[in-house]
């Protein structure tokens, strides 16, 4: 059922949403895209200039720009139903609604819904709740090159993890720095000449990583992404823990160990009975601490959270929970797809409770941001 939004803005955004379900590969910035190009030809002012305007930004192939204008007419058409019955229902605010509807939406009132800041808009479209919403969501197929890509950049950034070396040093054959005690140790019956040289480098750490995925409400624009990285992350180190939490905390290892991302997705859609629903960080990360720490946390794990940090919870819960979980771990990396904006600020309560014991705070919402996050995430 299509939901009618307060601005033109929002329409687009709903638009975009609806697109999705038709195959459609449209991320924050196919969206970000077409919302500005609206803004700067002023396409609103023409019903054909929009569509030819949207058709330009969101379509990518031939199969898409043929059934765009049949999606595009039968969506508008929808709408159209939808505004007439809200003016039936409520006649006295029909003209005020009207009127803002054919006003140009503003740069910033398209900046406010990409990047969280409060909105009108946001409430309706991308809210985050602390109601549990118990049903499945569905999500387009995956394309072979967007997951060849994702696979590649997670690559980059589990070699760089299982790289990671220690303060201690091992023996080793190949030609590294010179282990001068060893070397005289050996030698010490050769009449003090140095026949047999030995070295040493760094160990290896035996790192391991859990990984926290926020699946709330507000996280639904990067779901697709999300699942992605996890599969991805999931196949190319076996050494990782993987869960997703709205309300709840699900762990979802086991559903990610398939070789297809359709078949796992599949299987986590199967487990997780309340995707895109409400947001209880504070309370997920205390169900983790409770059932899941004592197994998967110590001094070599490497915690990573991905959430925009929205939380309906206590805050207090949110900072004793946080604090446990990076007293016990090695270190506390938080991926947060709004950080990608020059005007954000952690100013919810929930990011503001973690931020005290994230070591490392990084955007994170598609794969420019991923070749981000592997060649600035120090380890």
């Amino acid at each position: 059922m299509i939901k009618r939004q307060t601005t033109l803005s929002g329409n687009i955004v709903a638009f975009c949403r609806n697109l999705r379900k038709y195959d459609f590969f449209i991320g924050p910035n196919e969206e970000k895209d077409s919302l500005v190009a609206i803004e700067l030809l002023q396409a609103y002012q023409e019903p054909g200039m929009m569509e030819l305007c949207l058709q330009t930004t969101l379509c990518k192939t031939a199969k898409q720009l043929k059934v765009f204008p049949k999606l595009y007419k039968r969506y508008w058409k929808e709408l159209d139903k939808a505004v007439d019955s809200k003016l039936e229902e409520k006649e006295d605010k029909s003209n005020t609604t009207a009127q803002q509807g054919k006003q140009a939406p503003s740069i910033q009132v398209i900046k406010n819904w990409l990047y969280g800041n409060k909105s009108e808009d946001e409430t309706e479209m991308a809210a985050y709740s602390d109601l549990a919403v118990t049903g499945r969501s569905s999500f387009p197929g995956f394309e072979d090159r967007e997951m060849k890509e994702v696979f590649q950049l997670v690559q980059k950034l589990v070699k760089k993890i299982a790289n990671r070396r220690s303060r201690r040093f091992s023996t080793t054959h190949k030609k590294a720095q010179i282990d001068l005690k060893k070397t005289i140790r050996k030698n010490i019956l050769r009449n003090g000449e140095l026949i047999e040289i030995l070295h040493k480098a760094k160990k290896k750490e035996d790192l391991r990583v859990v990984l926290l995925c926020d699946v709330s409400k507000s996280m639904e624009l990067y779901s697709r992404f999300l699942i992605q990285f996890m599969f991805a992350f999931q196949n190319l180190f076996p050494k990782i823990q993987a869960f997703v939490f709205s309300t709840s905390l699900y762990h979802i290892s086991e559903e990610l160990n398939h070789y297809s991302i359709d078949q796992s997705l599949q299987k986590v859609l199967d487990k997780v009975d309340t995707w895109s629903g409400g947001t209880k960080i504070g309370s997920a990360f205390q169900s983790f601490n409770d059932d899941y720490a004592h197994k998967y946390l110590t001094s070599k794990t490497l915690v990573i959270v991905l959430s925009d940090g929205w939380d309906t919870g206590e805050a207090e819960l949110m900072g004793t929970e946080m604090k446990k979980i990076h007293r016990k771990a090695m270190k506390v990396i938080w991926l947060n797809p709004l950080a990608g904006s020059s005007d954000w600020k952690p100013e919810v309560v929930g990011m503001k409770a973690a931020i005290p014991y994230v070591d490392a705070l990084l955007p994170f919402y598609n794969i420019d941001s991923l070749k981000s996050v592997v060649k600035d995430l120090k380890i």
